[in-house]
């Protein structure tokens, strides 16, 4: 994005969409399991215009802890040094905590679903029947390690495509024709994607437009164990 009025707007535009979403609401339970003790409740329940005042942009030399700049999608990582990290990740369990977002964990399916105010842990507590409504604009946390995205270079593009398989593999079961049609109506329904890396101390934040275009344009960065929000 050359003209920087133009991505400003852009930016502006999704962070207040994305807070008022069940996918921020999500994000915040999962986060708060991922680093515990960090304040991070705290840090992401403040005000979009509160957020915003203590953002960084990326091109204002805002570190993510990985080489990072932008493109005309919104941010781009290198993952060379985790190269060897690199391989599918297993397949997540998904639990649906609230309405329009669900959770998928690929890690550790308990560690990271808080029992009181957020996901509940898979398979426990009453499961929440989806709606209709639900399946026209929905979001997905995914708890994972971007290095099994298989790409060194993560530009928005291959993060949509990672963010894609994992929903895909989780929700899809062989030799269940239903599930196939599940994971067909939840990749047309998903409007917005957080991936949350523990290990990087990381999660990165992205949403399509009317035409499906994906955009990575906020992220969350945990270094010295301080949350950072950084824009595009």
């Amino acid at each position: 994005m050359p003209d920087p009025g133009r991505r400003a707007a852009l930016v502006d535009a999704f962070v207040a969409e994305f807070v008022g979403s069940a996918t921020w609401a999500a994000t915040l339970a999962v986060l708060e399991g991922a680093f515990p003790g960090s304040g991070m409740a705290v840090t992401l329940s403040r005000r979009a215009d509160e957020l915003w005042g203590s953002m960084a942009g990326l091109d204002r030399r805002a570190g993510l802890g990985v080489p990072a700049w932008l493109d005309h999608a919104g941010m781009v990582l290198d993952l060379s040094a985790h190269a060897e990290q690199a391989r599918e990740p297993n397949r997540g369990r998904a639990s649906r905590p609230y309405p329009g977002a669900f959770v998928i964990d690929t890690l550790d399916p308990l560690r990271y679903h808080r029992p009181v105010g957020g996901p509940v842990a898979p398979d426990t507590g009453a499961p929440t029947a989806p709606r209709a409504e639900d399946d026209e604009d929905s979001g997905v946390v995914i708890v994972a390690n971007l290095a099994s995205s298989g790409a060194r270079v993560l530009d928005s593009a291959e993060l949509w495509r990672f963010a894609g398989r994992v929903v895909t593999g989780t929700l899809h079961e062989p030799g269940r024709a239903e599930s196939r049609a599940r994971a067909r109506r939840a990749l047309r329904a998903l409007r917005r994607a957080v991936v949350v890396d523990p290990d990087l101390g990381l999660a990165l934040c992205l949403g399509v437009d009317e035409a499906r275009v994906p955009r990575c344009l906020l992220a969350l960065t945990m270094r010295d164990e301080t949350p950072r929000f950084v824009r595009a």
